[in-house]
């Protein structure tokens, strides 16, 4: 009973948030109006240290707004028969699970590699064995395909999106971050921008109606600070704090399987996760290294095309140990006396 109430705590709990800061902004709005005079006329120096507060202030509420809700979740249990299909949906989306389907079809005879051509086995096993997925990347092959063609993935993860029905679950599971949570962090960066730039914007206007331009502290601290809040408030990454770690996990649990697949022991499973966990290029001295070395060029080419980094992440920490039943897996920067306007 205890444990169904805490994730739907977890779930009312950035409503609450959201509230709360909605009426902080209103109350900061009623308050603003009538002392617009009072800020417009405030001494440069004074009104410095206000912006610089409003600022800071701005920025702690909204990282405490857009916090990570999975960060202090603790992890799934990894499955005693995990699913490498949706461990490598997890790590590399559609990508990682066409990497999984084509090894799991070349091991099962249903596909074959002839020099640089893949294709299908003549003699393959029973196609009924075969799931949506797996039959939807077998007929993919019913015209040789050279694993040298730059389109190779690409075309055949179109094919595959789908059949490909995990995201649903992972998210369920908080593995991966919801359209909510990216919503309430572009909400947060709005209001928060709002708030900076306008109380900014108000003073500067001000002192150059004025005829004073030593503004130079009050547009380094907006710039700063609307800097700062990008860095808060930036789209979230595909996978969740939780998720984050629930995958290193998993890496760190399978590991030994790296230097297992290199002998002639290992079950279709075991070379299943490892493409899912470590890439085709972790079948290297296996007895899929010819595979490999044919695959993973293409396989990083598109890999790369497709990937994209950010600045100023946010790192969240959050849960240890194998633990549920997933079957996957400053505002005041500048200083000194400057002008801004003002008696």
């Amino acid at each position: 009973m205890l444990g169904e109430q805490i994730p739907k705590l977890n779930q009312e709990l950035p409503r609450y948030k959201l509230l709360i800061s909605i009426v902080a902004l209103s109350v900061l709005v009623a308050i603003a109006i009538p002392t617009a005079s009072l800020i417009a006329n405030m001494y440069g120096p004074n009104f410095l240290v206000l912006y610089g507060a409003v600022i800071l202030i701005t920025l702690a509420i909204s990282g405490w707004l857009v916090q990570d809700p999975t960060k202090n979740q603790p992890l799934p249990l990894i499955p005693t028969t995990p699913d490498p299909y949706e461990i490598a949906y997890l790590q590399s989306q559609e990508t990682g699970v066409v990497k999984v389907a084509v090894i799991d079809l070349i091991q099962r005879g249903y596909l074959e590699i002839n020099e640089i051509l893949i294709k299908q086995a003549k003699n393959h096993p029973n196609l009924d064995e075969l799931t949506p997925l797996q039959r939807e990347v077998f007929d993919w092959f019913s015209t040789s395909r050279t694993a040298t063609e730059m389109v190779f993935l690409r075309s055949l993860t179109e094919h595959v999106q789908p059949h490909c029905s995990y995201q649903q679950q992972l998210q369920s599971e908080q593995l991966l971050n919801t359209d909510e949570f990216k919503a309430r962090k572009s909400l947060t960066g709005l209001i928060g921008t709002l708030i900076i730039l306008g109380l900014g914007s108000f003073k500067l206007l001000v002192a150059l109606a004025k005829g004073r331009h030593n503004v130079g502290f009050l547009i380094l601290m907006g710039i700063i600070s609307l800097y700062l809040l990008w860095c808060i408030c930036q789209p979230p990454p595909r996978l969740s704090s939780r998720g984050k770690l629930y995958l290193k996990q998993l890496e760190q649990t399978f590991a030994q399987l790296k230097q297992k697949v290199k002998t002639d022991l290992s079950s279709v499973l075991e070379y299943n996760l490892v493409v899912a966990l470590f890439g085709v290029s972790a079948l290297a001295g296996t007895p899929y290294d010819y595979h490999q070395k044919i695959l993973s060029p293409v396989i990083k080419t598109t890999s790369s095309s497709s990937s994209s980094s950010g600045g100023c992440g946010s790192s969240c920490g959050g849960g240890s140990g194998c633990s549920s039943g997933s079957s996957c897996g400053g505002g005041g920067c500048g200083g000194g006396c400057g002008g801004c306007g003002g008696g």
